[in-house]
This record gives structure tokens, sequence and C-alpha cells, in this order.
């Protein structure tokens, strides 16, 4: 019941009134998780894993990951395992990303910072040309 009052409190997420829902608005970006960020990735990267090749031929899988993010991701994570073209699973390829931003995200890194390091490699939370991905996400993340 807790969790419930304060979801309602720092979310806004939508409790009931007399049986009645309250309408439901966009979520601050505040409130997504990990998942929801994921989700996001995979409308936006791959259309839901209807176009699982892009850049030419040089990213593959439901989140378009390039060989060498692969190569970091495992380096980082040897437990891993697996091949680049393993990439081409989903489940795969979110311990791959997971991997990746273990290795390169900054501690406590908010959603906005580990969808523009998937989007622009080590460094894409401080490089202006990631932005535009972002409010991709948060487009998909509000449905």
């Amino acid at each position: 019941m807790f969790a419930v009052i304060l979801a309602t409190v720092l979310c806004g997420v939508p409790a009931e009134s007399k049986g009645k829902p309250y309408p439901v608005l966009p979520l601050p970006v505040e409130c997504y998780t990990v998942d929801n960020l994921l989700d996001a990735m995979y409308a936006v990267e791959s259309n839901r894993g209807k176009s699982l090749l892009g850049d030419g031929g040089k990213a593959i899988g439901p989140y378009q990951i390039w060989e060498s993010y692969w190569r970091d991701a495992v380096e980082h994570d040897p437990s891993i395992g697996g091949s680049y073209k393993d990439c081409m699973d989903k489940a795969y390829s979110e311990r791959i990303i997971r991997a990746y931003w273990s290795r390169y995200a900054p501690k406590g890194a908010t959603l906005e910072q580990l969808a523009r390091i998937h989007n622009g490699g080590p460094k894409g939370h401080l490089r202006s040309a990631t932005l535009k991905y972002w409010k991709k996400i948060v487009k998909a993340m509000r449905g």
C-alpha cells in the first residue's frame, strides 16, 4: 500500500477516486525504469524487431549493436560469452547493453545518460549529437 501511495505522490501514477480512475497522464521521465528504457530503445532502434540490420550493415539486432560495442561489453564481462551474431537475440543484446553501461556509464547514471551512451558510445552522454536520440526515446517511453 505504501508503494502505491509513494508512486502516486512521486510519479503521478493515477489512483482511483470513487471507483473511477483518473486520466492517465504521461509520467515524468524520472519515474521510468531501465526496463522501460530498454523497451523504448527496442522500439526506436529496430521498430520492435522488424528491422534487424542498420547503419549500412554495421549494426545488428533489435538494439542495433555495432561489433566494437559488443567487443567492449564482452571484454568488460567475459561471462557473457557468445559471438557478435548473438546480438540478433533480444535477451542476449540486453546483457550486452547492461555490460556496456556497467563499463562506461557514470555512477548513478540517469536514463538519459544511459540512452545517450548506447547511441553515442562511451562519452555519448556528453555529445550534443545524441540529444535527438534521447528525444525519440522519451517519446517512445511516453507512448
